[in-house]
């Protein structure tokens, strides 16, 4: 199918395996003979909203009742703020697995004060590649109860798979990340923080945003977002204007993707390598830019450097962004699975 073909939604999952259709939100399997028994987004529980079904939308609320949460004492992660623990959460019809942001309850005000920011952000949103937010549990302690990703970060997940994963297979998460971005910028929100970490991975091949910690909804006229003082900023993934003015927008966003772009064609490396914050503006105010990873594609590396056009005004938005990728993604799609552009690589499914 070429590059600029409109996608056609497919009546049924099992249809896009068969045909090789693609579905309305973009989204393009691998060619048939390329893996078929792999999860595509559409497969999976989390691709749907929890509250698709008219009767469990009667229910959506941001606070939620601690008797219908159960919490395993196993820990995902850690953080300053606590730690993430695995759930089930009881809904009117069904269950759904869940992870669970725990604040430590001796916590200050302020850090409660942003966990409940981010919250009603997140419960704004809803989108197949965004990580939902489901609610907040006010009870033993603050809890933020989100959809699952088990998959991880994708900066770990890369760093572990280096010789497994395909080019095309990062082609396409990067391309799922263009789709959830171009949802927020329609929606007048900047994200702040994106970056490969904040990625999550439902499967290897289901990508989702996460951590709105820094999230700002903009008003409806406004374009961009004004930071009164400067804070505990990833410096290394914001834009020039952010740094020197403290502007967010859609277009720092934009930047953003370019590094997080970066990060997922490295397999996981840390940007900037070991320059500190201050190297890095220079660096960048001198009109360098970050070289182009081993095996990244020329067309893929292209669109990082438009990513990181220094003036926020001449940088595309989103739309653009997820256009250019997505036609890549098709014409690599279309190739055999070891052809030139997706590596001959064996490829590893998460569980």
């Amino acid at each position: 199918m070429p590059a600029c073909a409109a996608p056609v939604p497919p009546t049924h999952p099992s249809v896009s395996r068969t045909l090789g259709s693609l579905n309305a939100d973009g989204y393009t399997p691998d060619p048939v003979g390329a893996g078929k028994s792999r999860l595509l987004p559409m497969d999976t529980s989390v691709y749907e909203s929890p509250y698709s079904d008219p009767e469990e939308l009667k229910d959506k609320k941001l606070f939620l009742k601690r008797d219908h949460l159960m919490i395993d004492e196993v820990e995902l992660g850690a953080g300053n703020f606590g730690c993430v623990k695995k759930g089930v959460y009881k809904m009117r019809k069904k269950q759904i697995d869940v992870a669970i942001k725990v604040l430590k309850s001796n916590n200050e005000k302020t850090v409660k004060d942003e966990m409940m920011k981010e919250a009603q952000i997140m419960h704004q949103l809803d989108n197949p590649y965004i990580v939902r937010m489901i609610g907040v549990c006010e009870a033993e302690s603050l809890m933020l109860v989100m959809e699952m990703a088990s998959g991880g970060p994708l900066n770990r997940f890369l760093a572990s798979k280096k010789d497994e994963i395909t080019t095309s297979n990062i082609v396409e998460l990067m391309h799922q990340v263009s789709m959830g971005m171009k949802y927020l910028e329609e929606k007048n929100f900047v994200h702040r923080d994106l970056a490969a970490r904040n990625v999550l991975l439902v499967n290897q091949h289901y990508a989702k945003i996460s951590d709105f910690g820094l999230s700002k909804a903009l008003g409806a006229d406004d374009s961009y977002y004004k930071a009164r003082t400067a804070g505990k900023w990833p410096l290394k993934w914001y834009a020039p204007e952010c740094i020197l003015f403290h502007k967010f927008s859609s277009k720092s966003d934009v930047w953003s993707y370019g590094v997080t772009m970066w990060e997922a064609f490295s397999f996981g490396q840390k940007p900037y390598k070991k320059m500190k914050g201050p190297e890095v503006i220079s660096f960048i105010e001198q009109g360098k830019r970050m070289d182009c990873p081993q095996e990244c594609p020329a067309e893929m590396y292209s669109l990082m450097q438009q990513c990181w056009t220094y003036r926020w005004e001449e940088r595309p938005g989103f739309v653009a962004v997820e256009n250019i990728i997505r036609s890549y993604y098709y014409s690599i799609a279309a190739k055999p699975e070891n052809g030139p552009d997706t590596g001959d690589k064996a490829k590893a499914a998460l569980p």
